[in-house]
């Protein structure tokens, strides 16, 4: 094991400065840096990071409000060790130390979930995706054949109505809340408030499901005896989908030579 003497000098200064940095109060800076010199190195550094996270986040600084939102990134900036040097990958870093920090009684109860949605928007914004349009068929059977969904949606699910959250709105009560967010044909990242049985229905439709075989078996489930008025009900929610941009058409079936 390398003790603290074994490690080379400029090492220990390279330690020591980026302790400092991290965390002022906790770690003295190196003897050999001017004071004037490292303030400006702790000025740079926590603005870059508070930028790149603050630029994701509006709602919930507006709900915290700019001294508690400062301090909560600057607790992330000494705390948290980061899996990615990629700036874009700042945010969701955030959500993983929110994860793991415990909060106090001020502090929102819906404060991860708010942050999670706010994330999402650049998550479905900077997703690849690679769909082959050769595969798609427009004009498919919504019903009979297996759909292609738009690759850069998510679909969500939380305790709080995170969507209506504001410095004006904050809820106190619990409230399931069923949310898709997508990328539309205009690049445009888009939000849809979902109700429970709508939820469910896509997601078991992103599984290698035809709508048919999905709405059968919601019926089953629910007990629900008029089979045909579901489909029915079922082909507008998909009908509605694809006029959105969430379902591009049906997976056009090859055959083999």
């Amino acid at each position: 094991m390398t003790t603290q003497d074994e490690v080379p000098e400029f090492q220990r200064y390279q330690i020591a400065f980026s302790a400092h940095l991290r965390d002022p109060q906790q770690n003295p800076y190196p003897a050999q840096v001017p004071a004037e010199r490292i303030a400006v190195y702790e000025e740079i550094v926590f603005n870059n990071l508070f930028e790149s996270v603050s630029a994701c986040f509006p709602v919930t600084q507006q709900v915290l409000g700019m001294s508690n939102w400062k301090q909560l990134v600057r607790g992330f900036m000494q705390q948290h060790s980061a899996n990615s040097p990629i700036f874009r990958d700042i945010p969701k870093e955030l959500l993983g130390y929110l994860e793991q920090c415990s909060y106090s009684k001020e502090t929102p109860a819906f404060l991860y979930s708010l942050c999670h949605y706010e994330w999402v928007e650049l998550a479905v914004a900077s997703a690849q995706t690679s769909i082959n349009l050769e595969d798609i068929n427009s004009d498919g059977d919504l019903l009979a054949e297996p759909l292609v969904f738009e690759q850069a949606m998510q679909i969500l699910y939380y305790d709080y109505p995170v969507h209506k959250i504001s410095k004006a709105y904050q809820p106190t009560e619990t409230a399931e809340t069923h949310l898709l967010v997508y990328r539309d044909t205009e690049d445009e990242v888009k939000f849809i408030e979902l109700n429970a049985m709508t939820h469910q229905l896509i997601t078991l439709l992103l599984q290698p499901m035809t709508g048919k075989e999905v709405l059968k078996q919601i019926a089953e489930a629910l007990g629900y005896p008029q089979l045909d008025s579901l489909m029915t009900f079922g082909l507008g929610i998909l009908e509605d989908l694809k006029s959105r941009g969430i379902i591009l058409g049906t997976l056009v079936q090859k055959t083999e030579i």
